[in-house]
């Protein structure tokens, strides 16, 4: 790891989380780093790390956080992140999403205004933009749901909020998976379903998607803060493999890989109210920058669940 991590102050926001406990565990490892992980209850994922109890809804309390750790910086993962749960609790997507990261930025802009921010965002902002083919940096977004629209929010708030002295690194992941992830995403629950030994419930299996190992975008948000003194103050990268697959291929090979068959059954309450049939991504640009690649496998992902 670099200098930047091997002696910064680092704070990660949602730290508990599925990507946030791995990264976490990731940073560690960077000697003498200071890790602080900030969330609402409980205890830090890892050993040597420092637990800064914090509401991201609580504006006094973002403040008063960033105020004491003074983070060199900071990686902001909190967020309501599905987006099927973004149809049905508006109010708390846009809420947590969008007015937490608004106190994030205020707080970063009071207190350490020379700080590095990195943005876990989503391809999910392209939405529509996606049946006109490939997206990549310069697609200009279209959202179709509650959870794509905030993160496109947050990423204007901290653009606009944050000073020129902070660095702003915006990252657009396609979809990853892997183990511990909740069962309200697609693959976790079919993997639940399978474990369980019944039928499965499914929605749109046409989709086609590009998934990712949670542990590969793990890889690209450290080496992405390891060299963000050379990337340029605002920068926004996508994280994609470029390969889809359909959700019912994923589903089938699931299947095969745990040696199991099951009845399969369409559940309207599983089809999301607005959908693209394809969704690809460019990610040539964080190649580039900081010659990233996915170094896991779709199988390796899909066994990770079933395991």
């Amino acid at each position: 790891m670099s200098n930047l991590l091997s002696d910064a102050r680092v704070l990660v926001t949602g730290g508990g989380g599925f990507v946030g406990r791995r990264l976490v565990y990731r940073l560690a490892a960077a000697p003498r780093a200071k890790l602080f992980v900030a969330q609402r209850s409980g205890t830090v994922p890892v050993a040597g790390a420092t637990c800064v109890q914090m509401d991201i809804l609580d504006r006094g309390a973002v403040m008063q956080a960033i105020s004491e750790v003074c983070p060199d910086v900071i990686v902001h993962l909190a967020a309501q992140a599905s987006v099927g749960q973004g149809f049905e609790a508006a109010t708390t997507t846009w809420s947590t999403n969008v007015c937490g990261t608004v106190h994030l930025a205020e707080a970063v802009a009071t207190h350490v205004p020379n700080a590095t921010v990195l943005f876990a965002s989503t391809v999910e902002v392209y939405g529509l933009a996606f049946n006109n083919g490939e997206a990549s940096e310069i697609t200009l977004p279209q959202p179709l749901s509650s959870y794509a629209w905030t993160k496109l929010a947050a990423e204007k708030a901290l653009a606009d909020i944050l000073p020129e002295s902070a660095r702003l690194i915006i990252v657009r992941p396609s979809n990853h998976s892997g183990r511990g992830q909740d069962n309200r995403f697609v693959l976790p629950s079919f993997a639940a379903q399978i474990k369980a030994g019944r039928g499965i419930l499914v929605g749109n299996l046409d989709a086609k998607r590009d998934f990712l190992h949670v542990e590969d975008v793990v890889d690209a948000y450290v080496k992405l803060i390891d060299v963000a003194p050379q990337l340029s103050k605002r920068s926004l990268f996508n994280l994609a493999s470029g390969k889809v697959s359909s959700v019912g291929f994923l589903l089938n090979r699931m299947m095969e890989l745990s040696g199991t068959q099951a009845k399969v059954q369409v559940d309207p309450n599983r089809l999301r109210p607005s959908d693209v049939p394809v969704a690809a991504v460019d990610a040539s640009l964080v190649r580039e920058k900081i010659a990233w690649a996915p170094q896991r496998s779709l199988d390796d992902m899909l066994s990770d669940l079933i395991k």
